[in-house]
C-alpha cells in the first residue's frame, strides 16, 4: 500500500513539473498527392504471365491525420487512394497506413500499411513497410506544407514473379485543428 502511494505521489510531482503544455496535443489534418514509381522494372516479358495493365508509376491522393503530443515525436494515420491501382492491382486501391515520426521542420518516420483492392486474394495485400523523410514548412499560422519522400518496402509483393519496392514523392497541405 505504501509503495503504490509513493508511486502515485512521484508521478503527480513529475506531472506538475512538466506542466500542462507537455500533455497538450496538436491535431493536424492534411490533404495532398503523391507520385509513385517502382524501384525495379516489372518488365514487358512478365506481361505474358498475367501482369498486363499493372502500372509501374502513378499518382495517389492522400488524407492524413497527425497527432503531435509535444516534443519531437508525432504519430500519423493516412489513407491513400490510387485510382489506377497499386501494389499489383489494376483496379482502384485504398491504402491505410500508420507511422511514428521524430523531428520538427525536418523529420523522419517509419510505419506499416496494407492495400485494399478487388484484385487481391481476400481483397487485401500483405503488409508493407514505409520509411519517410520530410520537410514541413509553415505557410500561415495553422497551415503548413509537408514535402516528403517515402520508400515502401514489399509494396508489390502480391506479384509473385515480379515483387519490387516503390518510392514516392509527395506534398500535403496541413491544417491545425
Amino acid at each position: 500500500m505504501r509503495r503504490s502511494a509513493r508511486t502515485v505521489i512521484i508521478f503527480a510531482c513529475l506531472a506538475g513539473l512538466l506542466g500542462g503544455e507537455a500533455f497538450a496535443a496538436e491535431h493536424r489534418l492534411g490533404i495532398g498527392a503523391r507520385f509513385f514509381k517502382t524501384v525495379d522494372d516489372i518488365g514487358d516479358d512478365l506481361f505474358d504471365d498475367g501482369f498486363d495493365g499493372i502500372e509501374e508509376d502513378g499518382f495517389s491522393y492522400i488524407l492524413n491525420y497527425r497527432l503531435e503530443p509535444g516534443g519531437l515525436i508525432h504519430f500519423e494515420g493516412e489513407l491513400q487512394y490510387f485510382p489506377d491501382g497499386f501494389g499489383g492491382s489494376t483496379d482502384s486501391a485504398l491504402s491505410p497506413a500508420v507511422l511514428v515520426g521524430i523531428g520538427g521542420t525536418f523529420y523522419g518516420a517509419a510505419g506499416v500499411g496494407v492495400t485494399f483492392s478487388d484484385d487481391f486474394e481476400d481483397d487485401v495485400s500483405e503488409p508493407f513497410w514505409i520509411g519517410r523523410v520530410g520537410w514541413e514548412l509553415d505557410l500561415l499560422p495553422g497551415i503548413s506544407l509537408d514535402i516528403n519522400a517515402n520508400y515502401i518496402a514489399d509494396a508489390f509483393d502480391e506479384l509473385d514473379d515480379a515483387s519490387t519496392d516503390a518510392i514516392t514523392l509527395g506534398a500535403l497541405v496541413r491544417f491545425s485543428l
